[in-house]
């Protein structure tokens, strides 16, 4: 006895033709791209976030600095030579140079803790720094220095404020006169106000404007001490004759 089985037999398929990679390759190579895209967009982000977050501060720390060194200005009549206060506002950037009893944390103040120097000069001017920028320089030094410092070549401290700086000026209230002047020729007296203006950084929009302008109005104590103060005697209007 013989059975015999008659039919048709279907093969069944395993795997994906090459178009089917092809198109799966490409879809997976759109993601891998979106996905970096988006890496990328979002590390510019932050970098440009960082940026912008540092200047914001280096322009707060700069100001600050500005501001105590103006807010403890001294100016004795009887020592001019050496109390004088000098600012020059002819150029592209503005430079000061003052002398001013400076608070124990005031920057650079490590450097004088030794000498007990707290009545220093101070100058601060814009100087060429790297890649055609500008660097906020601060140069501090006693006014009396030791003969033995002096004569053994003492360099006064100097550091660097702020980078790529952009814009520096300065303004002098005149209560006399009621306005702002732009530059300042007494050099035996002290403005009443100085407003300082600093600006960082470049325009994402206009290169030629700082990314980062901030303003500051210092209120100094511009009242010298007077010749005859400092040596103990104050001659009076209207002085008393006795008998």
């Amino acid at each position: 006895m013989r059975i015999v089985f008659s039919g048709r037999f279907r093969c069944s398929r395993v795997g994906f033709t090459i178009l089917e990679l092809m198109i799966s390759i490409g879809i997976f190579a759109m993601i891998l791209t979106a996905v970096y895209s988006i890496w990328v967009a979002i590390l510019k982000g932050t970098r440009a976030g960082q940026k912008a977050a540092a200047e914001v501060q280096r322009a707060r720390v700069t100001l600050r600095t500005l501001e105590d060194a103006f807010n403890s200005t001294e100016f004795f009549q009887a020592n001019m030579k050496y109390y004088y206060f000098y600012a020059d506002t002819s150029g592209d950037f503005a430079s000061v140079s003052l002398v001013a009893r400076l608070p124990d944390g005031f920057l650079g103040s490590e450097q004088y803790q030794q000498l007990q120097q707290k009545v220093r000069r101070v100058t601060f001017e814009a100087k060429p720094g790297k890649d055609g920028t500008h660097d906020l320089m601060m140069t501090q030094a006693p006014i009396l220095l030791p003969d033995k410092l002096a004569n053994s070549g003492y360099e006064p401290y100097t550091t660097t404020l702020a980078k790529d700086v952009t814009y520096f000026q300065l303004l002098f209230f005149d209560p006399l006169k009621g306005e702002w002047l732009q530059e300042w020729t007494k050099t035996n007296q002290l403005p009443k106000i100085v407003q300082i203006a600093l600006g960082l950084g470049h325009s994402a929009n206009n290169s030629g404007k700082p990314s980062e302008l901030v303003y500051s109005l210092v209120s100094l104590p511009s009242d010298p001490v007077l010749g005859n103060w400092q040596s103990g005697f104050q001659q009076t209007t209207n002085p008393i004759v006795r008998p």
